[in-house]
């Protein structure tokens, strides 16, 4: 039993880390050998997933019995409101556009984890892998304007998740630690989720990947 929070988050990431580079579409786009198409296709994936996410996270903001949580989850719904401006410059979804099983897992586990899940529990398996999204957004924003000559406005999207949120982490240690302290986390249960997560998040990069790989 871990009794410090900031020990259990590190420990889950730990845990999570040895297949952060399973995501195999960072590399193309890297390289320049994702089609320019995926970057819309990835707006209007995101689009329907920002949108079930700023719900899910208001859920679990109401569902949460701590402050520290309550906050957590509001300052993340408040981040997918400003996210969700900032797709219109790579293309809103279009009327031709048919959604992916293999993105929409993602948003779709999030909107269980608003239901079932323990809020603090969801913050664990959050913020274990918050490192590696950042680090894929923060990749991802560099290459299109390296190998495809997107401008700033284009990249916003990717720059606002690949920069780091110290304010975030912090709140989600304190909830964390609250939930701890009163006896209301289950470490097995926040494992099972940070991993799940990080399963369904690899599904929707590898999807676009193998749609959209450049030979």
């Amino acid at each position: 039993m871990i009794g410090s929070a900031r020990a259990l988050i590190d420990a889950v990431q730990a845990e999570l880390a040895p297949r952060d580079d399973d995501n195999r579409l960072v590399p193309l786009v890297a390289k320049g050998k994702a089609a320019r198409e995926v970057f819309a296709a990835i707006a209007a994936e995101e689009y329907r997933i920002v949108r079930s996410d700023w719900r899910s996270f208001l859920m679990l903001a109401s569902r949460s019995q701590e402050q520290g949580a309550r906050e957590f989850f509001a300052m993340l719904a408040s981040g997918e409101g400003l996210a969700l401006g900032k797709l219109p410059a790579l293309v809103e979804e279009s009327p031709g556009f048919e959604p992916r099983a293999g993105c929409q897992a993602y948003p779709a586990f999030v909107a269980w984890l608003a239901l079932n899940g323990e809020p603090a529990e969801v913050i664990v398996a959050i913020v274990a892998n918050f490192a590696a999204f950042g680090r894929y957004c923060a990749a991802i924003a560099a290459a299109m304007r390296e190998q495809y000559g997107f401008d700033d406005e284009a990249c916003a999207f990717f720059d606002f998740f690949g920069a780091p949120s110290p304010d975030l982490e912090d709140l989600a240690v304190r909830a964390v630690q609250a939930a701890l302290d009163a006896g209301r986390l289950s470490e097995k249960d926040a494992r099972t989720h940070a991993r799940l997560f990080q399963a369904y998040e690899l599904d929707f990069w590898n999807t676009l990947a193998d749609d959209y790989r450049r030979d």
